[in-house]
């Protein structure tokens, strides 16, 4: 009776680590998970700092703004070309940041992220990697925000990409860095095993705790229980593990705001998926106790009527 009852628990633990695999598996690859970032550019002005700063930089680097200004300046003031550069660079930021804030560049920072998806998904199951994925992590192509920054510019009368042809310019901004795409990876490789192996394991023990156990609904009580504990272990981790999590997928350039958006987006139906994971665990246990009361309410009924003389 106790192996069956032992049995029926770790069923019912190993049933909800594969649910909980399974559901973060999906969670974490799923395309509404990483177009929520956007979150951390509409809610963090410093988030917004930092994109307006990368995609100024790249697009002095693209125009030359160094070069030309170093050849401009007489030999012995070329050396101050660079602190030119900087000033540049701050003023495309101001008008960058505008364009950042607003409603339009949030859905091209949202449709970037939808067109990366597929290669995003590719790259985490090891396939080849295209265009947006390269040594340096996973980048999204943000060149169709240029033409707002352009009207900022030309309102603040800096002429400066008026000539230049902005279709050429390839705007990229790196979401997630590469050390952390591979940790990315190494999860979801996990999390594919927890997903299959938990599954097998509880079938598994379920099947042969209940052939095995002597009193069935006792059993089955410890499977509630076991699924119970399992929820609360799991929910135990993902909170303990949480900062970690998003530390370590924090290279981008928006850096701990991202990350912290898309760990909370997995988590947060990993807890709807443990709230019914739960649910179903205590009308199991319910269902179990009300089983238990009326089997051993039955031999007693029983012995007094076999006991009670007739009169």
């Amino acid at each position: 009776m106790i192996i069956g009852i032992v049995l029926l628990f770790l069923a019912g633990i190993s049933a909800t680590f594969g649910v909980a695999s399974f559901w973060t598996e999906r969670a974490l690859l799923d395309e509404n998970t990483w177009v929520a970032t956007s979150k951390a550019i509409v809610n963090n002005p410093q988030v917004q700092d930092d994109v307006a700063h990368a995609i100024a930089t790249q697009i002095v680097t693209v125009v030359g703004v160094d070069d030309l200004v170093g050849g401009v300046l007489p030999g012995p003031l070329s050396g101050f070309s660079g602190t030119v550069t900087e000033k540049v660079t701050d003023l495309i930021a101001v008008a960058a940041v505008q364009v950042v804030k607003t409603d339009a560049f949030v859905s091209v920072w949202e449709t970037a992220v939808r067109a990366t998806h597929d290669e995003f998904v590719h790259a985490v199951d090891g396939s080849e990697r295209f265009v947006s994925i390269d040594s340096t992590g996973l980048s999204l192509d943000l060149g169709a925000s240029l033409a707002e920054i352009n009207k900022q510019l030309d309102q603040r009368g800096i002429r400066i990409l008026d000539n230049v042809n902005l279709a050429s310019i390839d705007v990229k901004i790196q979401l997630v860095d590469a050390p952390g795409l591979e940790r990315i990876r190494t999860w979801v490789r996990v999390l594919r095993v927890g997903s299959i192996v938990f599954p097998a394991v509880a079938i598994v023990a379920a099947i042969a705790g209940i052939l095995i156990a002597r009193r069935r609904w006792f059993a089955v009580i410890a499977g509630a229980v076991g699924a119970l504990v399992g929820a609360g272990v799991v929910a135990l981790i993902s909170s303990t593990g949480r900062e970690r999590a998003i530390e370590h997928i924090s290279g981008g350039v928006l850096g701990m705001s991202s990350a912290g958006v898309i760990v909370d987006q997995v988590l947060s139906g990993l807890d709807s998926a443990l709230l019914v994971t739960c649910a179903v665990a205590v009308a199991v246990l319910v269902v179990g106790l009300l089983a238990v009361i009326l089997t051993s309410r039955s031999p007693s009924a029983a012995a007094n009527d076999v006991a009670t003389p007739a009169t």
